[in-house]
């Protein structure tokens, strides 16, 4: 862990925003979270205690839910916090000497004088204190505009006294009553894209810190709040670091009789155990996704297959990858011939765009090559992977010949996976007939992310390893 100011962040699931994370490491503020119900507004609250590592000395105001439901929809909490005293006594009861327990305060029935008697004496009577008042509308729908800003420029005063730390929580986005007294805001929103659910937190305030992105999506898996960092394509520009070295190569190529793992457990598990085996399988990319992502996120299935000494068909995606793999088979000292790269053309000098016209003969030649390897290899299993030059012939109205190309392809590959540029109006293609799996590698709001269309998934958060940059994680946006 690494000290910060006080406290320590702390490295596990849970990761916010850079800014914001820089705007909590300051020894005193106030923030103010928006958003409507069924946002993350609590769980992110919560996030923060977990993300600065303070499991005690804090004070937790809860206004809409029992402290014994926010440990069970927070499951995480039972282990962070140690013994935390859980208050339903009434003001006047004996307190401990020390405050050294989080304080988690039922205050569904509270009444407003109660609360601000409370947390003026926590401020008071603990140094450098953090306060969650979650929510701020439930108590101040029990006072008027006047006597609600009169009393939040109270605790304003004796937060900034006491150099506490001072978070709010709202369900009514609208209201900008509290806009010009807190140091930071931060709004949440949802939203659907595509019929998945899209998370967005938006920085529009943070007293003494630069916002360079204002909006991040994230998700609330597990009861934590995960934002993701915006796709950058220079952390793909070198696939070949994806390429596990032969020491770590995992060789659980089959993860069950019927299935081969995609390297990815999230995905495993959506499609029941990984990709069928004899399937085919469309990698679609967004307009402005590389090529080199879908290799890097192919890399751990190609290094299965390769290590594994199995073969491998493979025709560059747009023109990248070639000699990536051949390096790769080589450093691991395999035979050459287990591995078969496609050129883009069946000539030197002859044009992607002459084969656009009359794909035949370069398909021609794809069966000719897989029916090579798999006469001189007959018990091995072949992965074949094509690229956009092959699967851009089928943009247009497929001939019969290039069903039955397709369908060789298919059936005579233990898998096939076609990686093809998604069509800006989406419309239906001979790919959509020929594959079992679909899925989408797409950028929504600056973050990279996957989704299945066959079958239906929700969207995942294309990530590399905080522990290893040169391993890809998936993460579910939920």
């Amino acid at each position: 862990m690494t000290e910060v100011g006080s406290y320590q962040l702390t490295g596990d699931k849970v990761k916010i925003p850079l800014e914001l994370a820089h705007f909590l490491r300051q020894e005193t503020y106030s923030l103010l979270i928006k958003g409507h119900t069924g946002t993350g507004k609590t769980t992110l609250a919560l996030s923060i205690l977990r993300k600065l590592n303070i499991d005690r000395n804090c004070l937790y105001i809860s206004t809409r839910v029992s402290p014994d439901q926010l440990f069970q929809y927070h499951t995480w909490m039972d282990g962070f916090f140690n013994q935390p005293k859980k208050i339903d006594a009434p003001l006047d009861a004996p307190e401990e000497e020390e405050n050294i327990h989080p304080t988690f305060v039922d205050a569904r029935l509270d009444e407003p004088v109660t609360l601000f008697e409370r947390i003026t004496n926590e401020l008071m009577d603990v140094r450098a204190p953090i306060i969650i008042i979650d929510s701020w509308d439930s108590i101040g729908c029990f006072m008027d505009k006047e006597a609600s800003m009169s009393n939040s420029k109270v605790l304003q005063t004796w937060r900034e006294r006491a150099g506490a730390k001072l978070i709010f929580v709202t369900e009514n986005p609208e209201d900008r009553a509290l806009d010009f007294l807190v140091d930071g805001i931060v709004e949440l929103r949802q939203k659907y894209h595509n019929e998945r659910i899209i998370r967005e937190i938006r920085l529009s305030k943070l007293r003494g810190v630069r916002i360079n992105k204002p909006s991040y999506i994230f998700s609330v898996n597990n009861g934590m709040f995960h934002s993701y960092d915006h796709y950058h394509p220079s952390e793909f520009l070198n696939p070949a670091r994806f390429l596990q070295p032969k020491d770590n190569v995992r060789r659980d190529l089959i993860k069950t009789k019927s299935h081969f793992t995609t390297g990815y457990p999230e995905l495993d598990e959506m499609l029941g155990d990984g990709f069928p085996t004899g399937c085919a399988v469309s990698v679609e990319l967004g307009p402005h996704v590389s090529a080199n992502v879908a290799l890097a996120f192919l890399c751990k299935i190609i290094t299965n297959f390769i290590a594994s000494e199995n073969l491998f068909l493979f025709q560059p995606l747009e023109k990248t990858g070639q000699g990536v793999i051949l390096q790769y088979a080589k450093s691991l000292g395999l035979q050459s011939d287990l591995i078969k790269i496609i050129s883009s053309t069946t000539q030197p000098k002859q044009s992607t765009a002459t084969l656009r016209d009359n794909p035949n003969k370069h398909l021609d030649h794809i069966r000719q090559e897989i029916q090579k390897i798999k006469k001189k290899h007959p018990k091995k299993m072949l992965l074949t992977i094509l690229g956009t030059e092959v699967t851009d012939l089928f943009s247009k109205d497929p001939s019969k010949q290039d069903r039955k190309s397709l369908s060789f392809i298919k059936s005579n590959s233990d898998l096939s996976i076609f990686v093809s540029r998604r069509l800006p109006d989406n419309r239906h293609t001979i790919m959509s007939d020929i594959v079992d799996v679909r899925l989408l590698i797409v950028e929504i709001d600056g973050t990279l992310c996957l989704q299945s269309e066959t079958p239906w998934s929700h969207l995942y958060a294309i990530t590399t390893s905080p522990e290893n940059d040169n391993e890809i994680n998936l993460g579910p946006i939920v």
